[in-house]
């Protein structure tokens, strides 16, 4: 008996076949949230106002003492900062026929948006609060509007910060001070061809912890990197974009949290039960703790769009 003819493919059912999509969504993920792991302080305690105390040195004790005498003792010396925390979120609100005719590609689509944008708004924030430092430096102690475009980041430059750091005996973090830069500035270190200029992190000499985002250690700092370390056309200049790299010690940024983030799925509230919400929720406060262990230099980069 010969095989039937009267096949039902394809071809007969057109109009029921669904399109399918791979079922692995790309989103330009970037860079998340790079500076939390930089953070030394943090508190979560559910209140208005939240006070994290810095306490000062004891002056040393050189005087030699005396057999028969009791040691006089020092009074603590504390000063507060203030932290207090506010809401942050975001939020996709998805209808059911959109998650029906994609096979559920636009959930998959939004868990993944709504996670990395939670990490990228936390991390500019966390730069924000960095860039209201008091401690700045402008490349050869100039004007920033004067900086010009030769005038960007070095082995010297780094040292001037290092030196920052260290002479106000500013604790280091991991046992390292931290430079986060923009892949412009980084892009320049690493362009210096001499020897014992620039060590990538694939030369480490022995096992050692990596920060995420790490890509070398040079002159003391640990250069982590992060594309939203800010940047724009010089005021009045306009044709060179002036950089922001970070330096840290440990302590230099607190964060009070009263309500730790989470990624939150509700509805639906709707009548016909259509429309759902995916949304992260935090409520937070990050800043500067201890203005001695930051510092924000500013300089020009040769890979720059430098285009006013």
């Amino acid at each position: 008996m010969p095989f039937t003819t009267n096949l039902t493919g394809t071809a007969q059912v057109d109009d029921s076949l669904t399109t399918a999509f791979e079922k692995f969504v790309w989103i330009a993920y970037g860079q998340s949230n790079q500076t939390d792991q930089l953070i030394s302080k943090k508190v979560e305690i559910n209140a208005k106002n939240i006070q994290m105390p810095k306490y000062s040195r004891m002056a040393t004790a050189v005087t030699p003492l005396v057999e028969t005498d009791d040691l006089t003792s020092v009074a603590l010396a504390d000063t507060k900062v203030t932290f207090t925390p506010v809401e942050y979120g975001n939020a996709i609100t998805i209808t059911s026929l959109a998650s029906l005719q994609t096979g559920g590609l636009v959930d998959a689509a939004a868990a993944s948006l709504i996670g990395t944008n939670y990490g990228e708004t936390m991390d500019q924030i966390a730069i924000n609060a960095m860039d209201a430092s008091t401690n700045t430096y402008v490349i050869g102690a100039t004007a920033e509007g004067s900086v010009a475009a030769g005038q960007v980041a070095s082995g010297a430059f780094l040292n001037v910060f290092y030196n920052k750091l260290a002479r106000g005996n500013v604790p280091m973090i991991n046992g390292r001070y931290v430079m986060m830069a923009h892949d412009d500035v980084i892009a320049d270190l690493r362009a210096d061809t001499a020897v014992g200029s620039w060590t990538d992190v694939v030369k480490y000499t022995g096992a050692q912890e990596v920060l995420a985002n790490e890509v070398g250690m040079y002159k003391g700092f640990a250069v982590v990197r992060n594309n939203r370390s800010t940047y724009a056309d010089q005021t009045g200049g306009g044709t060179v974009d002036l950089y922001s790299s970070y330096f840290l010690g440990a302590n230099a940024l607190g964060k009070a949290t009263s309500k730790p983030g989470s990624i939150i799925l509700t509805g639906p509230f709707d009548k016909a039960n259509r429309f759902f919400n995916l949304a992260w929720y935090e409520v937070s406060h990050t800043q500067i703790l201890d203005q001695t262990g930051i510092w924000v230099g500013k300089c020009a980069s040769s890979v720059g769009t430098n285009a006013a």
